[in-house]
């Protein structure tokens, strides 16, 4: 497998464990999910949604978020973002 193929099937892998915490959280789908969704479009996503999705982000994916990085989760896309920066490090 060329690295291109690996790091698109390791995005693809994170998209989908990402969309699962999503899912688990604020019941979404995953075919109705957007990057530019942001707390105000998800019903379900409040203050203590939020600190549980990022104790179940840093959990599956094993990483520790910054306060920083926390502050910057102000949407879907963002998070994605973050997730694929972290991950890919």
């Amino acid at each position: 497998m060329q690295t291109s193929s690996k790091l698109q099937a390791l995005a693809c892998a994170s998209q989908t464990k990402l969309d699962g915490v999503f899912n688990e959280l604020f019941k979404l789908t995953p075919d109705s999910i957007k990057d530019e969704m942001t707390m105000s479009d998800v019903e379900l996503w409040d203050s203590l949604r939020h600190m549980e999705l990022i104790v179940a982000i840093e959990e599956k994916f094993a990483i520790e978020l910054t306060f920083d990085e926390i502050s910057n989760m102000q949407s879907i896309g963002a998070i994605r973002a973050l997730i694929a920066q972290k991950t890919s490090a």
